[in-house]
């Protein structure tokens, strides 16, 4: 049985799906794109761990410093793993938007990169340039032992303002040459404020028949940035100053699994929205995960760029004696709390280059929000998406 969604349109909606972004911008559209593509295949790759939630944007800054030292082949998997194919600007737009986002409002937004060199392989003079260039600090220190470890844990707790206790779990192998490192905090209040007065207990229902109360958020009627197309249905919601938003995506009828998200996972570029008259019901939710991310990522094309010169930038062939330089492990965590003054979240991200034996790489508009629903925390200007997960049951409110 249908039930009752509390999001009502003015207009038909019929055509809703076609109609252009209304909030388009400056964002680059290829970026955009690519970060969608990226946040669904990382959702989708690590959702048999429950609800994920993780950081495109995260990821693509640690590939752009990283890009710096890598070889053709390794900086076109690079290119490709993010989502861009061919684009063979793909690079210098991403750290166009790379730069544009380290220029945010630090009272909103943080994002810094750095490197951590293994003493067997300091940078170069030039290569010191090119990374001062880039705005990421490097130094070398021994990964293998646990005080490099906990100093750069302590690093990734400070810029993510405590969310991010902890990224790396221990000391890392003997062959580790290097860790290339990213971290986020992001921190913002709605535009349009939800009335705490509003909030009350309300049934989420999930996929597989499971029922449970979470407290749930109410608008009255005003002009948001909606979408539709069949039975799902979004919401834009945009945070004070506009250039940052949050899709959530669910469906106006039945629960419905993360596979089912998959034919609308574009939305989370925020593109095909428009604005319209209607209500909403937002559960207020608090979600975070982690863990490694190149099981996912390598049967997009990283495990096949292994070779001496992957990353010949960093580790130059003959300190390697002809071994495969790879990408031995992507770790990520991220956290998202969301409630009726705005959101706030972060993430971290670190890429282990190591020296190894080539692996063969893997296989490869009423609405009320209390069902599974696919979400997104992006920028606008530079189409990063900074966070994104899907939320398969009722979720935990944020701590006050």
């Amino acid at each position: 049985m249908r039930r009752n969604f509390v999001l009502l349109a003015a207009a038909g909606l019929s055509g809703f799906a076609a109609l252009s972004s209304a909030h388009a911008g400056p964002a680059p559209e290829a970026i955009s794109a690519a970060q969608a593509e990226l946040a669904w295949r990382l959702i989708d790759g690590m959702a048999k761990d429950g609800d994920p939630v993780v950081s495109p944007a995260s990821l693509a800054s640690a590939f752009a410093v990283l890009a710096e030292g890598a070889d053709d082949k390794m900086k076109a998997a690079l290119v490709k793993t993010l989502g861009f194919a061919a684009n063979a600007n793909a690079l210098a737009e991403l750290r166009a938007a790379r730069s544009t986002l380290a220029a945010a409002d630090p009272t909103i937004f943080i994002s810094k990169d750095r490197i951590v060199f293994a003493p067997a392989i300091p940078p170069s003079p030039d290569m010191q340039r090119r990374l001062k260039a880039l705005n990421a600090p490097w130094s070398v220190g021994d990964l293998t032992d646990e005080k490099t470890i906990d100093e750069i844990n302590a690093w990734v707790r400070s810029v993510t303002k405590g969310m991010i206790p902890s990224l790396l779990g221990g000391p890392l192998p003997p062959d580790a040459l290097l860790v290339g490192l990213n971290a986020l905090h992001f921190k913002a209040k709605w535009a349009d404020p939800f009335d705490k007065k509003l909030t009350a207990e309300q049934t989420f229902f999930a996929a597989d028949g499971k029922q449970a109360q979470t407290s749930m958020m109410h608008s009255g009627r005003m002009s948001r940035s909606f979408r539709t197309d069949g039975d799902f249905i979004g919401v834009d919601l945009a945070f004070a100053g506009s250039r940052y938003s949050l899709v959530v995506v669910t469906t106006s009828d039945a629960p419905k699994p993360l596979a089912a998200f998959a034919p609308i996972s574009a939305w989370l570029s925020g593109s095909g929205f428009s604005t319209q008259e209607g209500t909403l019901a937002l559960p207020k939710f608090s979600l975070e995960g982690g863990g490694d991310l190149l099981p996912v990522l390598n049967p997009l094309g990283l495990a096949d760029a292994a070779s001496p010169t992957a990353f010949e930038g960093f580790a130059p062939p003959d300190r390697l004696k002809g071994k495969p330089v790879e990408i031995g492990a992507i770790i990520q965590k991220a956290k998202i709390e969301a409630d009726e003054e705005g959101a706030k979240a972060a993430a971290a991200t670190s890429v282990e280059i190591r020296s190894a034996m080539a692996r063969p790489s893997l296989p490869p508009i009423a609405m009320v929000v209390d069902k599974p629903f696919l979400f997104a925390l992006r920028d606008r200007e530079s189409g990063l998406v900074l966070i994104a997960g899907f939320v398969s049951h009722a979720p935990t409110a944020p701590t006050d």
